[in-house]
C-alpha cells in the first residue's frame, strides 16, 4: 500500500433500505433514490449484508469491511480480532417508528446471538411543526409494564418529547423509545441492527399484508426498570479549543460525536483518530496534503488515523465520528 493511499479519505457509497414508515426526504440530501417509502440510508456499515462500498482512491470498489480487516494501520491499529464497531444511518419517519426497545451486550447474545448490543444517539436534522420521539417510560417495574399492556394502556407508560433541529438524544440499550412522524434524524449506533417491539400502532404492511411481529416479553426483558435518564453532562455542547468552528455534542461509551460549522478556511487537527464524517448541510473542498475534493449535503467519507491534520474550506456542517 502506498502512503498515499494512507492519506486518502475513503468516500462512502450509501445503501438505501425501504421502510413501511419511510418517506422521501432522503432526496434532500442529494441521494438518487426513485420510490416514495425509503426509510433509510446506511452511511457507514460493515453489518451483516450490508457493507459500504468505497468509492474513490487505491481501495475503490471494495467493502469498508474489507479494508477494516487488512489495514488496522488505517484505524487506530485496531486488534486483528475486533470488528469495525459503529453503524451510522440517517432515518426518514415519515410514519411513526414502532415503540421498541434495543438489547446490550449482554442480550444481544442471549436474544440475537450476536457480539453487542445497541446503544445509539439521534442528531435531529429536520422535524415537522409539533413532531415528537418517544423516550422513556413512566414504569417502575415490569409488572407495571406488563399490566398495561395487558390492559391496552402502553400509551399512559409512554414518555413524548419534542424534538428540533440540532438536538442531540442519546440512547442507551435498555431505553424504550422511537422517533416521531415527520422527524429525519442521523443515527449512530453500536454496528447492530437488533431491534424488539413493544407495539407498531397496529399498522399493516402493505407489502405482506399482515400486522409486523411484536416481540413483547422479550421486550420487556431487555428494558430498564425503573427508566435510566442519560446523564446531561453527555450532550453538553464543549467548543474546541484548537478550532471554534468543531463543538463535541456527545461524549459516550461507544462513540463521541462532534459538530463542524465552517464558512471559511480552516485548519483541523485529528490526533491521530480515524473519524466518520457526515455532510450534513452546505457544499465545500476537504483538503488532504495539497489534494482537493469536492464535498457536498449527504456524503459520507472515513479520515484513516494516519492523516494528522485536514483542512476544508466552503460553507460546510459535518457531523463527525470517533470512538
Amino acid at each position: 500500500m502506498t502512503n498515499e493511499s494512507k492519506t486518502q479519505p475513503l468516500f462512502l457509497k450509501p445503501i438505501f433500505h425501504h421502510k413501511m414508515w419511510g418517506g422521501t426526504k432522503l432526496k434532500d440530501f442529494n441521494y438518487q433514490i426513485n420510490e416514495d417509502q425509503v426509510g433509510e440510508a446506511w452511511l457507514a456499515s460493515t453489518y451483516g449484508e450490508d457493507l459500504s462500498i468505497i468509492m474513490n482512491g487505491n481501495f475503490k470498489e471494495q467493502s469498508l469491511k474489507t479494508v477494516w480487516e487488512h489495514h488496522p494501520e488505517l484505524f487506530n491499529h485496531h486488534p486483528a480480532d475486533e470488528a469495525f464497531p459503529l453503524l451510522v444511518k440517517i432515518l426518514d419517519a415519515k410514519r411513526n417508528l414502532s415503540i421498541q426497545v434495543h438489547p446490550d451486550d449482554y442480550n444481544a447474545g442471549k436474544y440475537f446471538k450476536e457480539p453487542n448490543g445497541k446503544t445509539e444517539c439521534w442528531y435531529i436534522l429536520s422535524a415537522e411543526p409539533g413532531s415528537k420521539a418517544y423516550f422513556g417510560h413512566k414504569a417502575q417495574t415490569a409488572d407495571e409494564m406488563k399490566a398495561a399492556i395487558k390492559n391496552h394502556q402502553l400509551a399512559d407508560l409512554l414518555n413524548p418529547i419534542a424534538v428540533k433541529p440540532g438536538d442531540m438524544i442519546y440512547v442507551s440499550a435498555g431505553t424504550l423509545h422511537a422517533l416521531g412522524a415527520g422527524i429525519v434524524a442521523l443515527e449512530i449506533e453500536q454496528s447492530s441492527d437488533d431491534t424488539l417491539r413493544f407495539y407498531d400502532f397496529d399498522r399493516v404492511d402493505a407489502e405482506t399484508g399482515k400486522k409486523r411481529p411484536l416481540q413483547v416479553d422479550e421486550a420487556i426483558e431487555v428494558t430498564n426498570f425503573p427508566n435510566v435518564e442519560p446523564d446531561k453532562k453527555m450532550t453538553l455542547p464543549i467548543t474546541d479549543k484548537d478550532n471554534k468552528a468543531q463543538t463535541s455534542i456527545l461524549r459516550a461509551k461507544y462513540f463521541k460525536v462532534s459538530k463542524i460549522n465552517n464558512d471559511k478556511p480552516a485548519v483541523f487537527t485529528t490526533k491521530n483518530n480515524y473519524s466518520i464524517n457526515i455532510v450534513i448541510d452546505g457544499t465545500g473542498s476537504l483538503i488532504i496534503d495539497n489534494q482537493k475534493y469536492q464535498v457536498n449535503k449527504g456524503m459520507t467519507f472515513v479520515l484513516p488515523s494516519p492523516i494528522s491534520e485536514y483542512q476544508l474550506e466552503g460553507n460546510l456542517d459535518i457531523i463527525r465520528i470517533t470512538e
